[in-house]
């Protein structure tokens, strides 16, 4: 076998592979992978190897369980019995994984392969060889598991202590300092905000995002997926949020742990920022994606149907767009499976005028709007009774913390508390809906102008944020077009 000693193959000439890695190259230069192929020509050349492969693994983690293209590109080619003999830094480059460098261990055995490394002796051929790979390889994990150990407390300290979060490009609504508002892009974010308590879909702002010409830091069109997780984060509101990389894997939750007041300000309220990320964390937000069919009906699923049933009790089925004979209609849809009764139909076109003026009409009411800002006043009472609840929770697992409680006393102490936050964060997302109202409501005349330049998206808002539900029951056959038929639900 031959080693990093510099004893000459006595097997002939090897076919010999260069494997480097690094973990981190901040600055993209690839000098800590360069420095590794020189010094690992050098020993082939000592050892009298030809090197007839490189791979390459920059900035690429072996502890992290990260995909290493250049690695599995080397095994594939030494299975295919195009490498004998592999040249590395040290062991630890391979792998810092016990279990892969057994691996390696049974791929030398079964293939012939014989391995050198620069920094020291390795003869995988021999019990003692392998006693020393598996010495330096456990000492690597430990030294990987001990460096993650600690960059994860020094998030966490940074994140307590509401510091600046350094790498990658500047946040959306900040200068590069990260600190510092850049109002122009601020009052967009104000207004992403406000339109999603409005339940205007993700979709539908990014659309007039691209048309005014907003982009992203990057210098890109805003999609859906990265404006939820935008308008979701808690740095917009000042605040500093944590999640742990050891507790999810995969795609990162939308959602962190809020550990403390961040040193840069906020661009919009803590009231607010609450309100957005429950809004899109909701699992039942039905959620669009770009390259999906925009809606097309403004009242799908708005419209119930409203024919009785053997029992007497209404269907209640949404109804959904379905044309026919090109005509655009609303019907209560014949799905297998369900109960719906597949008996309604109205056309979608009047349809959806005789609920425009209903409910201008009805924002036009100054008794109705009363009624509406009664709403928005008992939101902020909601939000109140939140956040009250919320430190109760903290102080409830402060007491666990510090043993004046049991974990039972706790458990039960908990769950009342959190079934209410549970009941009280559903009902703020539904009274945040009548934010859209604010800059909508006017004259009769104004609304209609209004309503014209606005998409579906956003004119569904408007109306969901006025009734919940409008039953259709089956049309008067004497009448060409009934209005009577339509029974709405108002909010307020």
């Amino acid at each position: 076998m031959t080693n990093s000693t510099g004893t000459k193959a006595t097997s002939g000439t090897r076919r010999a592979a260069i494997y480097c890695r690094i973990s981190q190259d901040r600055g993209g230069a690839g000098l800590g992978v360069a420095r590794q192929e020189e010094d690992c020509r050098a020993l082939c050349d000592r050892v009298g190897w030809d090197v007839v492969a490189v791979h390459t693994d920059n900035d690429v983690s072996a502890y992290s369980g990260a995909p290493r293209p250049a690695w599995q590109e080397l095994l594939a080619a030494v299975s295919r019995g195009e490498v004998d003999a592999i040249a590395v830094w040290h062991v630890d480059r391979m792998t810092r994984s016990p279990r892969e460098l057994e691996d390696v261990i049974d791929l030398a055995d079964r293939q012939g392969v014989e391995l050198a490394t620069v920094s020291g002796e390795i003869d995988l051929a021999t019990p003692t060889g392998r006693m020393v790979a598996r010495m330096l390889g456990a000492a690597a994990r430990h030294e990987a598991e001990h460096k993650a150990e600690r960059q994860t407390r020094q998030r966490r300290q940074a994140a307590e202590a509401g510091r600046v979060a350094g790498g990658g490009k500047r946040p959306f609504g900040y200068e590069d300092d990260r600190v510092t508002i850049r109002e122009g892009e601020a009052e967009v974010l104000r207004e992403g905000v406000r339109r999603v308590l409005a339940n205007e879909s993700l979709a539908s702002i990014c659309r007039d995002w691209q048309a005014r010409g907003v982009v992203s830091p990057a210098g890109k069109p805003w999609k859906p997926s990265g404006l939820r997780r935008l308008l979701a984060s808690a740095r917009i509101s000042g605040r500093r949020e944590h999640t742990p990389r050891g507790s999810w894997e995969g795609t990162r939750p939308l959602l962190g742990e809020i550990v403390a007041d961040a040193v840069w300000p906020g661009i919009v309220s803590h009231e607010d920022s609450d309100r957005v990320r429950r809004v899109l964390s909701d699992p039942a937000r039905r959620r669009r994606v770009e390259g999906t069919t925009r809606r097309s009906y403004l009242l799908s699923g708005v419209l119930r149907c409203g024919k009785p049933k053997e029992d007497g009790k209404a269907c209640g089925w949404g109804m959904s767009g379905r044309p026919r004979s090109g005509v655009a209609r609303y019907v209560c849809p014949n799905t297998p499976g369900t109960d719906a009764c597949a008996g309604t139909a109205t056309n979608a076109e009047r349809t959806d005028q005789h609920v425009r003026d209903m409910v201008l009409a009805a924002l036009e009411s100054p008794a109705f709007m009363r009624r509406l800002r009664d709403q928005d006043d008992a939101g902020q009472e909601l939000y109140d009774e939140i956040r009250e609840d919320e430190e109760d929770l903290e102080a409830l697992a402060l007491d666990v913390g510090e043993r004046r409680i049991s974990r039972k006393e706790w458990m039960i102490a908990r769950q009342p508390i959190e079934d209410r936050l549970n009941q009280n964060r559903a009902k703020l997302a539904k009274v945040s809906r009548i934010a859209v109202l604010r800059d909508f409501v006017g004259s009769f005349e104004d609304m209609q102008a209004r309503w014209k330049k606005m998409n579906n998206s956003q004119r569904r808002a408007i109306v969901t944020a006025c009734v919940r539900s409008i039953e259709v029951r089956p049309a008067n056959p004497r009448k060409r077009w009934d209005e009577d038929r339509f029974i709405f639900d108002w909010i307020a």
